[in-house]
C-alpha cells in the first residue's frame, strides 16, 4: 500500500514528504479539476524529492491541442516518472504511435466502476486504474478481487462533483457586472455550501464535504489518494501525520458513497 498526495504547490510537497510514497501532479493546461497545477520544471523540481511521481493529464484533448500534447508526452518520457493518469484515449494512442514506455493509469472518472473495464484497459497494457469517487467499499474490494491492475482509490479530500468547458461562474459575473477577483467560489443550495473554481480551462463544482474515509481498511488497495486541494497545508499535514501514527484527524468522519448504493429508478 502507498500513500498518495494530490499537492497545490512546491513547498507543500516538501513538509510531506516523510507522510507520503508518490505526488500525484497536475500538469498546467493539459489538467482540469485542480485550481493548482504545475510546470514540467516545477515538476522537475519535485521529482528530486525521491518520490514515486505520476502526473496528471485528465482533459478532453481537442485537434489543436495534439501538437502539444504529443510534445509534451515527448518531455515527460525523459522525466522517467512512474505514470501519467490520463482521460483521452488520444493518450493512449500517442504512447503507441511515439512508443513511449512511461505506464499509463486509466482514470475516466465516472467510468472507472467495474473490473470487466478494468482488466480491458490492463489487456490493452494499461496496469494501473484509478478508480470512480461513487463505488461502494464492497464494489471496491470486488474489483481488487477480480483484476491485476493497480488501482487508486480516494480516501481523504474534496471530490470533483461537476465539470463544464463552460465560464459559468465568469459569465455570470460578467452579466451582472460583479466584481470578483477571488479564484474560489461558492455556492448554496438546501442548506449546503459548494466550492466552485472557474479558471482558463472551464468551471469545477466541488463536493459540499471534505472526504475523510482515513480509517476504513483498504490494506489491499495499491495507492490510498489525500487531496489537498481547498484545504489549509498546515490541516492537510497533519492529517498524513495522525494517519501516519493511526491517529484520528480534526475532520468531521465522511465516507461518502462507501457505504450508500446508488439506485436509479425510472418512473
Amino acid at each position: 500500500m502507498n500513500i498518495a498526495a494530490i499537492i497545490t504547490n512546491i513547498n507543500e510537497a516538501k513538509n510531506i514528504k516523510d507522510y507520503v510514497d508518490a505526488y500525484l501532479i497536475p500538469l498546467k493546461d493539459l489538467s482540469i479539476n485542480y485550481p493548482n497545477t504545475f510546470s514540467l520544471d516545477e515538476i522537475k523540481q519535485i521529482k528530486t524529492l525521491n518520490k514515486q511521481i505520476f502526473v496528471i493529464l485528465n482533459k478532453n484533448i481537442h485537434n489543436n491541442e495534439l501538437s502539444h500534447l504529443e510534445n509534451t508526452l515527448k518531455e515527460i518520457e525523459n522525466l522517467n516518472i512512474n505514470g501519467i493518469i490520463f482521460y483521452d484515449i488520444a493518450i493512449v494512442n500517442l504512447k503507441q504511435k511515439l512508443m513511449l514506455k512511461t505506464p499509463l493509469v486509466w482514470n475516466q472518472e465516472h467510468l472507472a466502476t467495474n473490473y470487466g473495464t478494468v482488466n480491458y484497459w490492463y489487456d490493452k497494457g494499461i496496469k494501473y486504474t484509478y478508480l470512480s469517487s461513487e463505488l461502494t467499499k464492497r464494489e471496491i474490494d470486488e474489483i481488487k478481487n477480480n483484476t491485476k491492475s493497480k488501482l487508486f482509490v480516494n480516501i481523504f479530500g474534496y471530490i470533483p462533483m461537476f465539470t463544464s468547458r463552460r465560464h459559468l461562474v465568469k459569465n455570470y459575473l460578467d452579466t451582472f457586472n460583479i466584481k470578483n477577483n477571488s479564484n474560489i467560489h461558492e455556492i448554496k443550495k438546501e442548506g449546503k455550501s459548494y466550492k466552485i473554481n472557474d479558471t482558463e480551462i472551464g468551471t469545477t463544482v466541488y463536493s459540499n464535504y471534505i472526504l475523510n474515509a482515513v480509517d476504513i481498511n483498504f490494506d489491499n488497495i495499491d495507492y490510498l489518494v489525500f487531496n489537498s486541494n481547498l484545504i489549509n497545508e498546515q490541516d492537510f499535514l497533519e492529517v498524513l501525520k495522525n494517519y501516519k501514527n493511526k491517529k484520528e484527524n480534526k475532520f468531521q468522519k465522511e465516507t461518502g458513497f462507501l457505504y450508500k448504493e446508488t439506485i436509479y429508478k425510472v418512473k
